[in-house]
């Protein structure tokens, strides 16, 4: 997707664009600020739909607090029907996430600039779609992805381009909280 990329530093000197770039970097793992729906099949009046606070914790009925963040939507929900077993008939229990709190910031020259919700992976190129693509004035072949990365501030530049019109291309998956700046054309 983004062949020709280059990847820069605060400073402005390059640094080469990291492997992991390629690699889906969403793990599934429920933080703090996640919504999430919990459901049970058995007792629809226990179903809840809350936010996980910043302590990690969600309130259940019947069981009380329980610590979601950190634990996959799978995990907690094997954990929630094994802790609600000796409590219900039916002790199957649905977990969804409802909207997720890490995001991928996307301005410049798209139709819909916004936050995007990081609740799957995702490629550069997916989140620059899901702001409705880009506008007449875009340049697809300058789009600036900024990433916070251990303390210090990257700066690359993809080439979306090659995505659009080649045959084969690499994806840029993005991570939580990226801001995706699309350039205007310069005629």
């Amino acid at each position: 997707m983004v062949a020709g990329m280059i990847g820069c530093t605060n400073g402005g000197g390059s640094a080469a664009v990291p492997a992991e770039a390629r690699v889906a970097g969403f793990g599934g793992v429920l933080s703090a600020g996640d919504e999430i729906k919990v459901s049970f099949r058995g007792a629809p009046e226990k179903d809840t739909r809350q936010k996980i606070p910043a302590n990690g914790r969600v309130s259940l009925p019947t069981v009380g607090d329980v610590l979601a963040a950190g634990q996959t939507i799978a995990g907690l929900q094997s954990y929630l029907t094994a802790l609600y077993q000796p409590h219900l008939q039916d002790a199957n229990v649905q977990v969804s996430l409802e909207n997720a709190a890490a995001g991928v910031y996307v301005s410049g020259e798209v139709l819909r600039p916004g936050r995007i919700p990081l609740d799957r992976p995702m490629t550069a190129l997916e989140a620059v779609m899901e702001t409705g693509g880009f506008t007449r004035m875009a340049n697809p072949k300058q789009v600036v992805l900024v990433r916070n990365q251990n303390g210090r501030s990257m700066r690359y530049v993809l080439n979306m381009n090659d995505a659009l019109t080649a045959a084969q291309s690499s994806p840029f998956y993005v991570r939580p909280f990226d801001v995706i700046y699309v350039k205007q054309s310069v005629w």
